[in-house]
């Protein structure tokens, strides 16, 4: 089965790291990026034949030239390619002051490169790129007698369990310390 993905990106960081997972896909599957342009058009047969035609009026075709060298079509149907995020849910309850707890998640982003983006009135939201993918980080901090700390991440393939990972590896470590 062939595929067509119409990736759209924003920024020349998406277009890199897309180049990357190709390269890491490459030896898994057959993958390539076409060249000259990649066109999607939507109507009856009868404009895609007057159009095909169009097309193949303004290329150079040389005396061995066959149309399919120049032009490929492919018949295309939308199919729901959903893939649910994945989500990792921390929980820890220290007695170490809520305001330390703080000072150590808020290292810890930094560690991992994440950058705040927003609070929603209970989690404060940072988000991260690995070279296993991006991931978007939840943390909500509640201190009282004994401190609350609940850490959300939320992303697409291995990413999700490696950074839960690394960081119950450094909380286990912080609270074990304390």
């Amino acid at each position: 089965m062939t595929y067509i993905l119409i990736i759209n990106y924003e920024t020349d960081a998406e277009r890199k790291r897309i180049d990357y997972a190709i390269e890491r896909w490459e030896s898994k599957v057959k993958i390539w990026k076409p060249k000259g342009v990649v066109l999607m058009l939507e109507g009856s047969k009868e404009d895609f034949n007057e159009f095909f035609e169009d097309m193949l009026s303004r290329l150079e075709f040389g005396p061995k030239d066959k149309i399919d060298r120049k032009i490929k079509v492919l018949e295309a149907n939308w199919i729901d390619a959903k893939i649910d995020k994945r989500t990792k849910r921390l929980f820890y309850e220290t007695t170490i002051d809520g305001e330390t707890v703080k000072r150590f998640v808020e290292y810890l982003m930094a560690k991992l490169g994440a950058a705040y983006e927003f609070s929603d009135g209970i989690f404060r939201v940072y988000s991260a790129y690995t070279k296993k993918g991006q991931i978007r980080i939840g943390l909500r901090i509640e201190a009282a007698e004994v401190t609350t700390l609940e850490i959300l991440i939320e992303g697409y393939g291995e990413v999700v369990e490696f950074i839960a990972g690394k960081l119950r590896n450094e909380i286990d470590s912080f609270l074990g310390g304390g």
